[in-house]
């Protein structure tokens, strides 16, 4: 396909599709600083605003990646279309993996011109625990066939992380605000395991 239709798609998609989960995640994103103070903080609190708060943006963003075709109607035209549904997909994540990596660079330069001590680290960890907390939805969503199923696990995963932390291990959502050393590739590997095993059983199961 010529990359004047994967242009179009894109702006049809994030037009009818996107937009109301993009304005979600601005809006979340603009309520950071009146929920955290972004001024003269130390690593681990400057990494709160990130983990805690702001990767609630990868739930409101991917979750819903599969959610007009769960319509039934809707997925009888989609097995005619001339792009794959699942291409489709792969797109919408892509696209909304930009969206979410522009809303932590927002907060994150906000924390800079704050003078709190901030790092790449600090940029990439918030970022990738939030694509993580988003797999979690869409893995969620694919497997329930339901995109409330979807948000109620990436929620539930997300609130247990405040209270069972030693159950999570390298997934543990916070481990830069509790110093902790875990590494954050392992959200990253998570995202990526949890998102094909989605693509799969969509592919092999629900035969889209």
């Amino acid at each position: 396909m010529k990359a004047s239709c994967y242009l179009s798609c894109l702006c049809t998609d994030i037009k009818r599709n996107a937009l109301p989960h993009i304005l979600a995640a601005a809006a979340l994103t603009l309520t950071v600083p009146l929920v955290f103070s972004l001024t003269s903080l130390s690593a681990p609190l400057s990494a709160q605003p990130l983990e805690m708060y702001l990767s609630l943006t990868g739930t409101l963003l991917l979750t819903p990646v599969f959610l007009p075709e769960q319509n039934e109607d809707i997925r009888d035209v989609v097995r005619v279309r001339r792009m794959p549904y699942l291409t489709v997909c792969a797109m919408r994540i892509a696209y909304l993996t930009i969206i979410a990596a522009v809303l932590y660079g927002v907060i994150t330069v906000g924390l800079v011109r704050g003078e709190s001590t901030v790092t790449e680290a600090h940029y990439f960890g918030g970022l990738f625990t939030a694509l993580f907390l988003g797999s979690v939805g869409v893995a969620g969503s694919a497997i329930g066939g339901n995109t409330v199923i979807g948000y109620m696990a990436s929620f539930l995963f997300f609130s247990a992380n405040f209270f069972l932390k030693a159950r999570f291990g390298v997934f543990y959502l916070f481990g830069l605000s509790t110093e902790t050393g875990i590494s954050k590739l392992w959200l990253l590997g998570g995202s990526a395991t949890l998102i094909i095993t989605a693509f799969l059983y969509l592919r092999f199961v629900k035969k889209l």
